[in-house]
């Protein structure tokens, strides 16, 4: 089988490149969007946190330096993730991918037509796990379709150490989670994306992760009184159960 590129395809030539990277090292928000020659391109800067919030969220610096060396190291494998266009200390400049994965599962859209997305999400996943990366908290909002291909975004939580297959099992129970909770149109077709997964992820993944849904059953229990509340947070708590028979009961 030929070696398949999920790379997001990206011509920017050097004037070009070197227009956008200029942007990016001037002062601006954490996140800009920037438009040149009629290409669409994203600057992410480090964040600028109060006492609060750095105690809340972490160092932003640190983070920061997590998401670059994740694109660097995932760019390098040709993983299914954005081409980065420039970056350096304090700056990353990334190309427009359009709207993520979550906006589209949940738009006005044939069945056949949100279950294909489902399924190149978690064939997508997968893909990124055989090349030895684990992302750290995958969600359809963590995704874009470019091409034909999903990839993956925002790595704020990236680290090596969890490129291991316990990093991996834990990825595809929060990505599980993620769907059953936000993108109910789909939410019917999860078995057949936890399928699609395992026929291109690493073997063991999915045992891995069986046994992670085992060990967190208490959570089930603990918020079955809250399940069915009506509020804005019941329907993460009302995907519990979701995502543990999705595991538990399936081989």
């Amino acid at each position: 089988m030929a070696e398949m590129d999920y790379r997001a395809p990206l011509s920017v030539d050097d004037e070009l490149k070197m227009l956008v990277e200029t942007r990016a090292r001037e002062a601006g928000p954490r996140v800009e969007k920037m438009q040149a020659e009629g290409k669409i391109f994203w600057i992410k800067r480090p964040e600028i946190l109060g006492l609060r919030y750095r105690l809340q969220k972490g160092n932003p610096q640190k983070a920061f330096a997590r998401e670059r060396l994740a694109y660097q190291e995932m760019n390098a494998a040709g993983a299914p993730v954005p081409q980065v266009v420039a970056d350096g200390d304090d700056f990353l400049v990334l190309p427009d991918c359009g709207p993520d994965l979550r906006a589209r599962l949940n738009q006005d859209r044939a069945a056949g037509e949100l279950q294909d997305l489902l399924m190149n999400a978690s064939g997508a996943l997968g893909a990124f796990h055989s090349l030895g990366f684990a992302h750290g908290r995958p969600s359809p909002k963590d995704m874009c379709l470019v091409g034909g291909h999903v990839l993956l975004l925002d790595f704020e939580r990236y680290t090596p150490r969890n490129n291991t297959p316990n990093g991996q099992a834990r990825d595809l129970v929060v990505f599980a989670f993620n769907v059953a909770a936000h993108s109910p149109k789909v939410r019917d077709s999860l078995n057949e994306a936890m399928r699609v997964y395992r026929e291109g992820a690493p073997e063991g993944i999915w045992p891995l992760a069986q046994r992670w849904c085992r060990r967190m059953k208490w959570a089930d229990w603990l918020t079955r009184p809250i399940q069915n509340r009506k509020d804005g947070r019941s329907k993460e708590f009302s995907a519990i159960p979701v995502v543990m028979d999705l595991f538990l009961t399936s081989r």
